[in-house]
């Protein structure tokens, strides 16, 4: 509060008496900051996609991608539409306050934004991830490797856990091939299995072992091998199979204990029914590919 204050006083030959006079001025108040609402804590970027980016609460909806141009919007709720909401059908998330809803949003480059490096996003994974590769080179993506000289085909999970295995040479090849460690600001880990699937300790062994291969800090999207129309299984994966690599994806990038800069990248889906299928399991050429390319683009751009 200001004050001012003026004082008066009055002297004889005897001092008679002092009398003060003090005027207060009103005070001012202005109003509380909002909270962040859509943003949520401190994983989240600075703005969001889908949902106002003040307010007590917000929701968004997001498509085939749970992907985010916020950047690292983490389990925040109303930062998760992004990059991946106009591919079709996926979730929604909301939150509000501290930004506990949601699944998790996407990371990306140092400045918030998903990369836009040629390259910048590095992938592992079996023969699916493969489809993905082709597919994108074709439809014209930059960002994602692509799979010349990278065959991973057969490359279950089981194939990535050991940060010394063939796979990972065959990853530290290509990354050489691009440019290297610094090129590369985010990869894509693929859930791959067999009708035996993997492991929990598995998963979080294949985790490890890409942070290793790529330098501190860099974002992980983890994500399942497509799944299908309902009705149709992958006979590779066994009964459920494809959907299981989903559900774990969800699953790992919601546990406090390994999401470090991790956030599930959201479906690939393909249409058995409409031919984008070769064998029951693999996307057919070119069809299916550039189903899963496009895909891609919707999650991390052209």
């Amino acid at each position: 509060m200001n004050y001012s204050v003026l004082s008066y006083r009055l002297a004889t030959s005897c001092v008679l008496g002092i009398v003060a006079l003090c005027l207060g001025a009103c005070s001012s108040t202005s109003d509380p900051i909002d909270g962040s609402g859509s943003g949520g804590d401190a994983t989240g970027g600075t703005t969001s996609t889908s949902g106002p980016a003040t307010g007590s609460s917000a929701s968004s909806t997001a498509g085939v991608g749970a992907a985010s141009t916020s950047g690292t919007t983490g389990t925040g709720g109303g930062g998760t539409g992004g990059a991946g909401a106009s591919a079709g059908a996926g979730e929604s998330a909301s939150g509000s306050g501290s930004g506990t809803g949601g699944n998790a949003g996407t990371g990306g480059g140092d400045d918030g934004l998903p990369p836009t490096g040629d390259n910048s996003v590095a992938y592992t994974g079996c023969s699916m991830a493969n489809n993905i590769g082709t597919g994108y080179k074709r439809v014209g993506g930059r960002i994602m490797w692509n799979a010349d000289n990278y065959q991973t085909g057969a490359m279950v999970v089981q194939n990535w856990t050991n940060p010394n295995s063939s796979s990972w040479q065959l990853f530290d090849r290509k990354m050489e091939s691009v440019g290297g460690k610094d090129v590369v600001k985010a990869i894509m880990v693929q859930i791959c299995i067999l009708s035996q699937r993997a492991t929990d300790q598995e998963l979080r062994d294949m985790v490890n072992a890409a942070r290793q291969h790529v330098n501190p800090g860099t974002h992980i999207y983890i994500v399942g091998q497509p799944v299908y129309n309902e009705g149709h299984d992958c006979f590779i994966a066994g009964a459920g199979g494809a959907d299981w690599t989903d559900m774990k994806a969800q699953e790992l990038a919601n546990d406090p204990t390994i999401n470090e800069n991790m956030s599930y990248l959201g479906k690939f889906i393909l249409n058995n029914d409409a031919g984008e299928v070769s064998d029951g399991c693999h996307a057919s050429s070119p069809k299916g590919e550039n189903v899963l390319g496009e895909q891609a683009k919707a999650f991390f751009g052209g």
